[in-house]
């Protein structure tokens, strides 16, 4: 019961409580300032188990996709600080490896052989910003960010897929990594990942169309404003002490439009702050394949790792001098 095993750690960390009442059902107890995530409901009846959820049915089923775990997940995921996560696999293997590896690999043209088959750890480094635009307001939003250690690459797959991870906080695994990791080198690339979201936000078509009717909404005020004023200016037999009076008035309806003008820019392209809040390590265990791929004489190596979660593959090219050290 790997699931009520994490549930109960997740409600006890929030500070709640989990009253076992038989096999695969208990009772949790859930703090007022959490209410808000299960219909502000502080007391809940959870089952684990299918034909235990069809005995008790005013008890809520707990399983990858329900209400409740999604919830709890989402807790979890709002309120983290830097830590290490391990994930939790029952079983990890590949019913005929070699069928699906050419599946994925059907672009490359050859013979594919697998060489070597084993279990190694797969890491990503998951950061959460917050990004500010701040102009005559300030304008906040929540960005996360997962980056695979093992290529260095941009995971969206794995955000999507997050709430299916299931971990403890202690290693489970005696598993190898496969390659050496470089945080510091994955945050750079996270934090000008959370810069790019934050920019194309910035240049929102629908916000540029709001810029472009407010700037239209002042030039056309203003523009009423001094035509009215010229008007004035060029009366007949208006004295010159008054037609200065008027000229000078339009220079102060003018430099009042670029102010507001200059505002309403600003209100639009304000500055951006990308601010890390936290950072997690997953390290979750892959099953990895090195592979020869022939191909009208010429060969080529590749090393797959299959990835439990996302039920799929990425990959690396491996160079000669690294051949034997899978």
């Amino acid at each position: 019961m790997q699931l009520q095993h994490f549930v109960t750690e997740v409600v006890e960390e929030m500070g709640g409580v989990v009253i076992p009442v038989e096999y695969a059902l208990c009772q949790v107890l859930i703090p007022e300032r959490y209410a808000g995530y299960f219909q502000n409901k502080t007391e809940l009846e959870l089952s684990f188990d299918f034909e235990v959820a069809q005995e008790n049915p005013e008890s809520e089923f707990v399983t990858f996709g329900s209400y409740v775990l999604e919830q709890l997940l989402a807790i979890v995921n709002q309120n983290a600080t830097s830590t290490l996560r391990f994930a939790e696999i029952e079983r990890l293997g590949l019913g005929n490896p070699l069928k699906k590896i050419t599946q994925y690999m059907e672009d490359d043209p050859g013979k594919i052989t697998i060489e070597e088959e084993r279990h190694v750890l797969g890491a990503w480094a998951v950061f959460q910003y917050n990004i500010a635009y701040v102009a005559d307001e300030k304008t906040e939003f929540a960005e996360q960010v997962w980056v695979n250690l093992l290529t260095n690459e941009i995971s969206p797959a794995m955000k999507q897929e997050q709430n299916r991870i299931m971990y403890q906080h202690e290693p489970l695994y005696t598993y190898p990594l496969p390659v050496s990791v470089d945080v510091t080198q994955a945050f750079d690339k996270a934090t000008e990942q959370a810069r790019e979201i934050a920019e194309q936000q910035k240049n929102d078509p629908a916000k540029d169309a709001l810029l472009k009717k407010d700037v239209d909404r002042i030039e056309n005020y203003y523009a009423e404003l001094l035509s009215e004023n010229e008007k004035r200016a060029s009366r007949k037999g208006l004295s010159e002490e008054k037609r200065q009076e008027h000229l000078a008035k339009s220079e102060t309806i003018a430099l009042e439009r670029d102010k507001q003008l200059q505002e309403i820019q600003n209100k639009y392209n304000g500055q951006i702050e990308v601010n890390i809040d936290n950072g997690i390590i997953y390290f979750i265990p892959l099953l990895a394949f090195r592979v020869e791929v022939w191909f009208r004489g010429d060969m080529k190596r590749k090393v797959l790792y299959y990835n439990p979660i996302t039920k799929g593959f990425f990959e690396e090219v491996i160079s000669e001098d690294k051949v034997g050290q899978l």
